[in-house]
């Protein structure tokens, strides 16, 4: 009898990114699906930067990070092709070769909601999304 194998690190980073951005990008606007995959890596990035490293294995999870988007609706036929999209999109954001549409930002929020306290700087909107970036190198 064998054990199983768990996925490594990177597969399963990819695979909650990518049901993340499945979940929160409109089916089809791939510009917000690379936005929000590259908010989440540089919130990742600063996150890291900001410990030093340090607190590396207590980093909240890349789908964590959309918490308060809303969630787009679900239909199992059009997901499929969907999922595919983001599965890209999230593999080449991780591996750093996507493009950054948000400018760097590291928070995203709807786009009739008020700036977050912690990252008050616009620096795009896209699609129903604003992007937000904290130059302080605070919070």
């Amino acid at each position: 009898m064998s054990a199983r194998r768990r996925p490594p690190a990177r597969v399963l980073e990819r695979d909650s990114l990518e049901a993340a951005l499945a979940r929160h990008a409109p089916r089809g606007a791939v510009r917000v699906a690379e936005a929000l995959a590259a908010v989440a890596v540089n919130r990742r990035r600063r996150a890291e930067r900001l410990w030093n490293g340090f607190f590396c294995a207590t980093l909240p999870r890349l789908d964590e990070l959309f918490a308060g988007l809303p969630e787009q609706p679900v239909s199992a036929r059009a997901d499929a092709g969907w999922n595919a999209v983001c599965r890209r999109i999230a593999a080449r954001a991780l591996a750093g070769a996507g493009p950054d549409p948000a400018s760097g930002a590291d928070c995203a929020a709807p786009i009739d909601a008020p700036a977050p306290a912690h990252a008050p700087i616009l620096v795009a909107s896209i699609g129903p999304f604003a992007f937000y970036r904290d130059d302080a190198g605070t919070g």
